[in-house]
């Protein structure tokens, strides 16, 4: 019983530090394909060939679907939220100019932003420890965001729609938790890629112009996203919250920028300056602080 107990901890340990790695390639994989398509409709192709992937596999694993009408609708509303729009505003965020390590950096506050929610939603205490996370991992993003902000307007649009990407996740997460345990991976899967995509098509024909050029770099990007993002990220991440675990997801988030600006220096070759890792460092702490408290409580619905 304790060998499996043990080897549990270790797969669980496994597929949420694989869902960092192929998390955090996402931000950089994602602005390999701007120069070919706007965000939107980026997303709307990627949503489309993710669709057809998830039903496959739905298919051959002879999947569950969702067995009524509320838990159909359960399972889009937590799609909207935690794919299509965390997709939507990081993916424009990083169009309008923001640096894939600093919009990675906003999205791993995501523990910060559950703790906040727990405590007016689902009246979980926090203690003073937890709030000094708060604080710094607040300061943190100041000093991460603010180095490069330089009060230009579309960079601060940009970050705000990093901010969109953060509640997105956040919320989905909560709600997929409490609404969709039952969720299967393929079939649910599919379900919230066809309605993120449909949303990403609605909102492109207001937006963008629907145009692609199918380069062997926006190729790349699209397999990149739709397979090891979509398929596997997504994937691994379905199966924490299925397991219990979202709250060490969440407690791993703050790896995410760290992941993803390794990842831009060897692709872009971008730099971060002291105050940025100093930003990135005290923010890191600060989620650290707050998801004690996680750790210590396995309560979770």
């Amino acid at each position: 019983m304790e060998n499996n107990r043990s080897n549990n901890k270790w797969l669980v340990l496994s597929i949420s530090i694989g869902f960092i790695i192929l998390y955090g390639s996402g931000f950089v994989g994602a602005k390999l394909g701007f120069p070919y398509a706007k965000p939107l409709v980026f997303l709307v192709w990627r949503f489309a060939i993710s669709s057809a992937l998830l039903l496959a596999l739905a298919w051959v694993f002879k999947s569950k679907w969702p067995s009524n009408f509320k838990q159909l609708i359960h399972t889009s509303i937590a799609g909207l939220f935690l794919v299509g729009l965390f997709s939507i505003g990081t993916w424009e965020s990083m169009d309008m100019g923001v640096p894939p390590a600093i919009s990675a950096l906003i999205i791993a506050l995501q523990p910060l932003v559950v703790a906040i929610a727990s405590y007016f939603i689902f009246k979980k205490a926090i203690d003073k420890k937890q709030w000094m996370g708060l604080l710094l991992g607040l300061l943190g993003v100041i000093l991460v965001v603010g180095e490069q902000a330089s009060f230009n307007k579309i960079y601060l649009a940009g970050v705000l729609m990093s901010f969109l990407g953060l509640f997105g996740l956040a919320f989905g997460n909560l709600y997929q938790k409490y609404f969709c345990t039952e969720m299967n991976i393929f079939s649910g899967g599919f379900i919230q890629s066809v309605v993120s995509g449909f949303m990403c098509l609605v909102l492109s024909a207001f937006l963008e112009p629907f145009a692609v050029q199918w380069t062997g770099q926006f190729i790349f990007s699209m397999f990149w996203m739709c397979v090891v993002v979509s398929l596997g990220a997504i994937s691994f991440l379905y199966i924490l919250i299925k397991k219990g675990e979202s709250h060490k997801v969440a407690s791993l988030f703050y790896l995410i920028p760290a992941v993803t600006a390794l990842i831009s220096y060897v692709v872009f070759h971008t730099t971060l300056e002291k105050v940025q890792l100093t930003g990135m460092a005290i923010a890191t702490l600060g989620v650290g602080l707050v998801n004690f408290k996680f750790k210590k409580s396995n309560n979770e619905r």
